[in-house]
């Protein structure tokens, strides 16, 4: 008998693995369709024009700004060393001066916090998703990225989309990143 109630769970278990499907009202789609249909407003951004280097698998420089994405696919990468998505888009061309470890140790409490929060130096991203059920065509592509700024417990959730003309439905994920452009950019929740 026991055994018999061990193959139901377990068969139960499998079923409901794969049985389980995406919902454009659930989950990662719930926010991001809203933001997509009410916020949307195409935009022509620029690839990025300064100096990139990459100083590792998951460091980028921007010229003076650093972006960090640990565990990232390879291929999404590419958004990042082509400069199509750049720490600018999210926080501006103003650079705030770096202090050294002595002049931030003489800061009080307070100072270092507010040092901290307004801090334009480096991003770290987390989450990184595609969204396909929100692409409106094979030329589009929508994602959706957790950026973490400098003072910042809680990443603040952002949308983007990249176009890319020339893409087929057969059209590779690499070769439509490659000649993609940034066509949305949008901020959308913090995540608690």
């Amino acid at each position: 008998m026991k055994k018999i109630l061990y193959v139901v769970i377990l068969l139960f278990s499998i079923g409901n693995i794969f049985c389980q499907t995406e919902n454009l009202n659930q989950g990662k789609y719930k926010f991001a369709k809203r933001v997509f249909e009410k916020e949307y407003l195409k935009t022509a951004y620029e690839k990025f024009d300064g100096k990139i280097i990459i100083v590792n698998d998951f460091t980028i420089k921007y010229d003076e700004k650093t972006l960090n994405i640990p565990n990232l696919k390879e291929e999404y990468k590419l958004i990042f060393t082509k400069g199509i998505f750049y720490p600018n888009i999210v926080m501006g061309n103003e650079i705030t001066e770096i202090k050294t470890k002595a002049e931030i140790d003489k800061m009080t409490k307070d100072e270092k916090i507010f040092y901290n929060m307004t801090r334009t130096d480096s991003l770290a991203i987390g989450a990184f998703d595609e969204l396909p059920l929100l692409n409106p065509n094979f030329k589009t592509k929508r994602f959706l990225i957790w950026i973490f700024r400098n003072g910042e417990m809680n990443p603040t959730e952002w949308y983007f989309e990249l176009q890319n003309a020339n893409a087929t439905k057969e059209t590779e994920l690499k070769e439509f990143i490659k000649k993609a452009k940034l066509t949305f950019c949008k901020s959308g929740t913090i995540i608690i």
